[in-house]
């Protein structure tokens, strides 16, 4: 421990090493702020998957306005329903399906038998301005959690079973996910 002292000693009392210690020292520094500014770059990438994640909201909500739209022309052409009024909920919304890249490996182990080990990597794009991303395959809708619906005609049993029914076929969704009242 001596003999280290001793070198850092003289290594101090030297004005050429003074000299290159600091200019190390200041280079250090140098980059670590150059990497600081290099990570805000990143960071604005940001605000791009939170813009494309409100992307995918609008999108579930715009589903659903067009499901309603489609749902509540529908049963009007149902004989005896009425003017309906339609709400659909979602489960949850839009979905990116990202391609992957499978890597399989055996082990064989010393008892005779093999281990297999699957690993899972996304394959990542660049995109002309450097930005780097998980390739989309494709994306699926929102699943529908419900739909309620209400019309004068579902007093009627029959009218309700249709409406019931047509909804159910039409949304993809059991008939215990389909509420069908009168309305007043």
């Amino acid at each position: 421990m001596e003999d280290k002292q001793g070198f850092f000693q003289k290594l101090g009392q030297n004005d050429m090493a003074r000299k290159i210690i600091l200019v190390a020292g200041i280079a250090g520094i140098s980059l670590l702020l150059l990497s600081s500014f290099l990570g805000d770059g990143q960071k604005q990438s940001e605000p791009a998957s939170v813009s494309s994640q409100t992307d995918l909201l609008l999108n579930a909500q715009a589903y659903a306005d067009t499901l309603e739209a489609e749902l509540t022309q529908m049963i009007r052409s149902i004989q005896g329903a009425g003017e309906p009024h339609v709400l659909v909920t979602l489960e949850e919304g839009s979905q990116q399906i990202y391609a992957v890249q499978q890597k399989r490996s055996t082990q064989a182990a010393e008892s005779g038998t093999s281990a297999e080990d699957t690993e899972e990597n996304y394959l990542i794009v660049q995109d002309a301005d450097g930005t780097e991303h998980a390739l989309a395959v494709t994306q699926r809708p929102p699943k529908v959690q419900g739909v309620v619906v209400t019309c004068p005609g579902a007093a009627d049993p029959h009218v309700q079973q249709a409406v019931l029914e047509a909804v159910s076929t039409a949304a993809g969704v059991s008939s215990v996910r389909v509420c069908v009242v009168p309305s007043g």
